[in-house]
Order: structure tokens, then C-alpha cells, then sequence
């Protein structure tokens, strides 16, 4: 697998979790935007699982208090 698909398809899996993380914790996209000071845009490409930085990912996964465990499978 190359790469680029590996990233893509973290960002595909990370994303969708993360809107589900927001969503029981019932908070808004404009509430989480603004106390990560980021652009409210940025929430929603993060949750699309759409192309944005780790570091931006990492900052939301820490902002909800969860960490990222990886698993080899077949």
C-alpha cells in the first residue's frame, strides 16, 4: 500500500469517529472550532476525513481526551 492511500484511509477512519465523539458529547462545530481556535471549516473537513494536517487531527483527538491505538491485521 502506498503511502498516500495509507493516509488517506487513517484520515477516512479518524474522521467520521471524531464526529461521532462530538456529537455525544453534544457540542457544536462552531463550540469545538473555538476552543481549538480553529477555523469552523477545519472541524468539518477533519470529520469528512478529508485532507488537513496530523497535527491538526492530533490536536482534536487530544482536545477530546482520546488516543489513537494501532492494530496489524491480516
Amino acid at each position: 500500500m502506498k503511502y498516500q492511500k495509507i493516509q488517506e484511509t487513517w484520515r477516512q477512519e479518524i474522521g467520521p469517529q471524531l464526529r461521532q465523539i462530538r456529537l455525544a458529547k453534544k457540542q457544536t462545530i462552531s463550540h469545538v472550532a473555538g476552543q481549538l481556535k480553529f477555523p469552523v471549516d477545519w472541524i468539518d473537513i477533519i470529520e469528512c476525513g478529508r485532507k488537513l494536517s496530523f497535527k491538526k487531527y492530533f490536536r482534536l483527538i487530544k482536545y477530546y481526551g482520546k488516543k489513537i491505538h494501532i492494530q496489524l491485521v491480516d
